[in-house]
Order: C-alpha cells, then sequence, then structure tokens
C-alpha cells in the first residue's frame, strides 16, 4: 500500500467509533504508519507514537489470525448465500 492509501486507512480507522474490532483496526494502522513514517512524511519530524516490539508483534499476529477467520466466515457465508443483512434466501430453506 502506498502512502496515500495507507494514509486513507489510518484516517478511516480513527475516524470510526472506537470500540472492541475498530479499536484494534486502528492499532494495527497507527502500527503500519509507525514501520512507514519516512515514507508518509517524507522524512520530516520523528514519529510521535511508538510501541514496544513485544506489543507489536502479538498485535499483528492476533491480525493475522482475526483476518484468517474473516476470510474463512466470508466464505461460509458464500456458501449459504448468506446476505449483508443477515438473511439467507428463501431458496436454499
Amino acid at each position: 500500500m502506498g502512502p496515500m492509501g495507507m494514509l486513507h486507512h489510518l484516517i478511516c480507522h480513527a475516524s470510526d467509533l472506537w470500540k472492541g474490532k475498530t479499536f484494534f483496526a486502528l492499532k494495527v494502522a497507527l502500527i503500519e504508519a509507525t514501520d512507514n513514517w519516512e515514507k508518509l512524511t517524507g522524512g520530516g519530524p520523528p514519529c510521535p507514537v511508538m510501541f514496544n516490539s513485544e506489543d507489536i508483534c502479538e498485535t499483528m499476529k492476533l491480525d493475522a489470525e482475526e483476518r484468517g477467520v474473516d476470510k474463512t466466515l466470508e466464505v461460509c457465508q458464500n456458501m449459504i448465500s448468506f446476505r449483508p443483512e443477515g438473511c439467507c434466501p428463501l431458496s436454499i430453506m
């Protein structure tokens, strides 16, 4: 993801209501921003946000696991024609 895409991603998560999964997504976006700070700022001021390496590793591991679970859920929902509204079409019932 390029600098503008990363910045857009960060702004979207920062503007969401901060609870549960959205707060975790914001933390992942902040970690990604700190990792790419020089690309985002062109080497300007130092990054004002810091995470310790253990927290980064744990957060990114949980993010990867969550993405895997989300993908599995999406595949299962597609198999049964599950709609975003939480309904299944009558034709499969």
